[in-house]
């Protein structure tokens, strides 16, 4: 088995989680840390066990022994330095969301075709077996024809320098967790929504939406609806709605070595557990399997644009008042 060499880009608390999933996968390797404070990298360097700590992004792209970037960096970096990496020629797993536009999404696509590189977005919770179980069940018609799916995922800031509260970093709450909702949404539905509708809680001083509420609307009476928070009560849940059944899904964005699902149908409810892993982990070993391998991703371009699309298209609902059509 190959072992997949990492360098990571940005030292926040999401990059020292990967560098743990790094150091926990089989065939993976965290070989250098990069960032514009050189005292910052070395310390996670340290911290992490990483071979090397480069005082800048494009030291660490210079770095020969790195071939898969994580880029970590706030929203509003995804574009410029995924492009970068991709220039250098290496291989990148991106923090979701994968851009701020769809239109950013398209040239960092663009930029790994140009250089023959591979690009992920980093959506853990759909390398767990629990998010394939729930495909598998509304597929195999077990609930009936769907009609619903509802999902939450809010947590409270208290921070007001928290970059998830900057505006200029494209912060939000649709942005940082209510892209899981569409995206699970539209992955169980298995098409795109032609139209979305929404209404946020922007906030006085950060200027972002600190709670959102939307509604995708999908071709055959398939709607999604969600609400997500960074300024509330921590929860997280989803529900997907058949015409006779119904799925619970307790823990959908972060399940773990073992997780549980509950099918309501005729025959009544079940409880059905799935082992599994760390997402982040099973995430650092599918990517590395993508470049090592030639393994598809389990995240592909379009359904990285898909979500963009999405989420552009409920931002704009939610400032004008009105549904947006896709």
């Amino acid at each position: 088995m190959l072992k997949a060499r990492w360098g990571i880009i940005g030292t926040g608390m999401i990059a020292k989680v990967l560098a743990d999933a790094i150091n926990a996968a089989d065939a993976a390797e965290l070989v250098a840390v990069g960032s514009r404070d050189p005292d910052r990298a070395k310390a996670f360097a340290d911290d992490k066990g990483a071979a090397r700590a480069h005082g800048s992004y494009e030291d660490l792209f210079a770095d020969p022994e790195v071939e898969i970037v994580y880029n970590s960096l706030p929203n509003s970096l995804h574009c410029e330095w995924t492009v970068r990496a991709a220039e250098a020629g290496k291989h990148i797993l991106c923090e979701k969301p994968l851009s701020v536009t769809v239109e950013e999404a398209q040239r960092m696509f663009a930029a790994a075709d140009a250089n023959g590189v591979r690009l992920m977005e980093a959506f853990m919770y759909r390398c767990h077996p629990q998010t394939a179980k729930l495909k598998e069940i509304v597929d195999s018609g077990r609930i009936g024809e769907l009609r619903l799916v509802h999902s939450t995922f809010s947590f409270f800031i208290g921070d007001p320098a928290n970059i998830r509260l900057s505006g200029p970093l494209h912060g939000g709450a649709l942005m940082d967790v209510g892209c899981y909702c569409t995206n699970l949404s539209r992955f169980i539905a298995g098409a795109e929504p032609t139209a979305v509708f929404a209404a946020a809680k922007f906030g006085e001083d950060s200027g972002v939406d600190e709670s959102f509420a939307g509604t995708l609307i999908f071709e055959g009476g398939i709607h999604a609806q969600f609400d997500v928070g960074v300024q509330h009560a921590g929860r997280s849940s989803a529900e997907i709605v058949g015409s006779t059944g119904r799925i619970e899904v307790p823990v959908p964005w972060k399940p773990g070595d073992a997780s549980k699902i509950v099918v309501h149908d005729a025959s009544g409810r079940e409880e059905i557990e799935i082992a599994g892993a760390s997402p982040y982990v099973l995430q650092v070993e599918h990517f590395g399997r993508v470049v090592t391998e030639g393994e598809a991703p389990i995240l592909s371009r379009q359904d990285s644009l898909g979500n963009m699309a999405a989420i552009c298209g409920l931002l704009e609902s939610a400032r004008t008042a009105r549904v947006v059509a896709l």
